[in-house]
């Protein structure tokens, strides 16, 4: 009886010193993992965190562009450098792009690793990593202290502002792609200021006032039940401004610009209508050269694919998307049919015609800011003889007011023109 108190006492002992131990160890596990805890703790109560990753095909470029804007940003040493290009085409190769007058921008932003900056006043700092797997993922992690989420917020959208500013400050061009019946984005002009087409007294006040009447009548044409689409016909010699104007309205009211030729071999019915059925939001469609087609229609040319009931549909806008403006340009507007080209097809007709003195002196007002030379030389050159690119080239190369008088004054030539435009 004795002994089995004494082995039950032993075996109580055994059995809570391993209980003992067992507090101790699972104690010290928990020590050990107190500083980690401790930090977790206070990133999650003390720290705001903001995660991006290359997932996301519009933010991620924006966030790493808007890096490259910031002084604070691009003075870490640690850096890495991508091509930013300014003509984006999937299809469109560098040399094309080179030839086409884009270059490429080199883009710095904080490289892998970690980083610490002050932003706008700010202490931050980020981690920037890329992970491999079945697909390589590059991923920023933004922090600052503090559980405000504001100033972290205010750099996202100061990035996604940045790209948004580069973008409207370009005018996009599309063109049909080669590959599919889509449109593809062949490059990113600059914006051209309407002031920079000069044209006749009233003519750009006219055109520009019927744009915004038409865009802003949406609801009038839906309660009349009329299609809410509008047509414009630009004819006259080569050379005065027809292309130049439609890109000048586009970039006046933010709007993109979809060219299309119907003498393409790459164009045909089919495409026609699945590209009018896909123009970008907010676009304008131009059609070049429409006598061409014309033209090239009445000889039976084989590389012509669209038909006369294609080029029709293109007009009607049958598959257009609603407020589709469609502008067509001409030099030999006498070839294009009638009928193709009536009312409720084409609404408004402009016609771009030679210089006359009014312009002449607009126009050199543009170059040299001297009203008495402007108003002496549309006095010595003859009007409705020179088109605005004739003449824009001309003054281009007079380095000052002398030299552009000169370069104009007249000289015996062949029907009275000066003797150094003939040469030039």
């Amino acid at each position: 009886m004795l002994e089995s108190l004494q082995s039950a006492l032993a075996t109580n002992q055994l059995v809570g010193s391993g209980l003992a131990l067992a507090a101790l160890g699972l104690v010290a596990m928990w020590l050990r993992e107190l500083p980690a805890r401790l930090a977790g703790w206070g990133r999650h109560f003390f720290v705001t965190t903001l995660t991006a990753d290359s997932r996301d095909e519009l933010m991620f470029p924006a966030l790493i562009e808007y890096m490259d804007s910031r002084d604070a940003l691009r003075r870490i040493n640690n850096f890495t450098v991508r091509a930013l290009r300014q003509q984006v085409s999937s299809y469109q190769s560098l040399h094309d792009e080179l030839q086409q007058g884009g270059r490429p921008v080199p883009m710095f932003s904080p490289g892998e690793g970690f980083h610490v900056f002050v932003l706008d006043g700010r202490l931050m700092w980020m981690k920037r990593e890329v992970q491999v797997g079945a697909t390589v993922i590059e991923k920023i992690v933004l922090s600052t202290f503090g559980r405000d989420k504001a100033p972290l917020e205010a750099l996202v959208h100061a990035a996604m502002g940045h790209r948004i500013e580069r973008e409207l400050n370009r005018i996009a061009i599309y063109v049909p792609s080669p590959y599919s019946n889509d449109w593809m984005r062949a490059r990113l002009g600059n914006n051209r200021k309407l002031d920079s087409v000069v044209l006749k007294d009233g003519q750009k006040e006219a055109i520009t006032a019927d744009l915004n009447r038409f865009f802003a009548a949406r609801e009038r044409y839906e309660t009349l039940g009329i299609p809410w689409r509008r047509g414009y016909l630009l004819y006259g010699p080569p050379g005065t401004g027809k292309t130049s104007l439609v890109t000048a309205l586009a970039s006046e009211l933010a709007l993109n610009v979809c060219v299309l030729s119907l003498a393409s071999p790459n164009v045909t019915d089919e495409k026609i209508g699945s590209l009018l059925a896909g123009v970008p939001r907010r676009s304008v469609i131009l059609i070049e050269d429409v006598d061409a087609f014309f033209q090239q229609r009445s000889k039976a040319d084989a590389g012509v694919k669209v038909s006369y009931s294609g080029f029709i549909n293109a007009l009607d806008g049958v598959a257009a998307h609603e407020g589709s403006v469609v502008f067509l340009t001409t030099n030999h507007p006498q070839l294009i049919d009638e009928a193709a080209i009536r009312s409720g097809r084409v609404d408004f007709r402009l016609e771009l015609s030679l210089c006359n003195r009014d312009q002449l002196e607009r126009m050199f007002r543009k170059f040299f800011d001297d009203a008495e030379a402007a108003a002496r030389f549309a006095a010595m050159v003859a009007p409705d003889r020179w088109s605005p690119a004739e003449v824009q080239e001309r003054l281009l190369k007079a380095a000052d007011v002398d030299e552009a008088l000169a370069l104009f004054a007249a000289r015996p030539g062949a029907e009275g023109e000066p003797a150094l435009l003939r040469a030039a």
